[in-house]
């Protein structure tokens, strides 16, 4: 039984060791990225280096002639003048002179926006505060303005005491203007089709019916809200949501004074070029009384 035992533990020591010599070969890498003003050498010199985790890199700057006051920033914290780096993951050495310090700012700009600064990358002396200004064209939404990731206002200014990021962006916005075929389903069992039109500009205008009612649309936002309005009824739809570039639907109401509203849903479907609108209202007409 003895000899027996020792040979499994040999069998399994076998099977051990290779595994540990792989997972041993694999080696974690880490990144050390310099940047030195003018007036400032030494070593590592200025760029981007990629090392193994773990490695130790000595580091040593000094002022040149004619320069003043040297500042070293390991990942942003002020340290000494030379001393080491241990890799762990990514790390920024910084060295500078007081007069040559500069920051770095990136513009990223989607489709749909205008403004200035325009997007690409520019470097500023460290304290320099850049004004900014940006605005949402025509047929786009989700306007949006961020610096390092968080919301700030349309226009205003960006102080560059560190590297920065100024992100500008909208989406596209879908066109709701023309005929769209709108069915209608309410809580009571009721329901209709017909053929609305919308007339105006991309964020407001009138919208219609194919029964005759008329009324008013508002796509400022993100969705869409219009009324039509007959004699003895209104109906007001909301929340309106484009599922794709020919369809919508939302929430809406029934009523002939707010407090007895009945609610519904409703969807619409564009009426493209060669395409009859077909409607059908209830049983006493889509604007008489109920």
């Amino acid at each position: 039984m003895k000899r027996t035992t020792i040979w499994i533990w040999a069998a399994v020591a076998l099977l051990v060791l290779p595994f540990q010599a792989c997972k041993k070969a694999e080696v974690e890498t880490g990144s050390l990225s310099v940047q030195l003003s003018a007036g400032v050498s030494g070593t590592p010199a200025a760029g981007s280096y990629t090392l193994n985790v773990g490695d130790t890199v000595s580091y040593s700057y000094a002022l040149e002639p004619g320069f003043s006051k040297l500042t070293v920033l390991l990942n942003e914290q002020q340290v000494a003048a030379s001393g080491t780096v241990t890799i762990s993951g990514s790390h920024f050495l910084k060295a500078y002179s007081d007069d040559n310090l500069e920051y770095k700012l990136t513009v990223q700009m989607t489709e749909g926006v205008t403004g200035s600064p325009a997007a690409g990358t520019y470097y500023y002396k460290a304290g320099t505060v850049v004004p900014y200004a940006y605005a949402m064209a025509e047929g786009y939404k989700g306007f949006n303005v961020k610096l390092n990731g968080s919301d700030v206002a349309a226009s205003g200014s960006v102080t560059l005491n560190q590297d920065s990021v100024l992100y500008v962006g909208a989406a596209v916005k879908q066109d709701v203007r023309g005929s769209w075929i709108l069915s209608e389903a309410y809580g009571d069992g009721s329901s209709f089709t017909v053929t609305v039109t919308f007339s105006g500009t991309l964020f407001s205008g009138t919208v219609s019916d194919s029964e005759g009612g008329v009324g008013t649309y508002d796509y400022s936002d993100d969705s869409l809200d219009f009324t039509l309005v007959f004699p003895d009824v209104t109906y007001k739809y909301s929340d309106g949501e484009f599922t794709d570039t020919d369809t919508m639907s939302g929430k809406c109401q029934r009523y002939q004074a707010e407090s007895s509203a009945v609610s519904g849903t409703w969807t619409a479907v564009r009426v493209t070029s060669g395409a009859a609108g077909t409607q059908s209202g209830g049983s006493k007409g889509r604007g008489g009384s109920r």
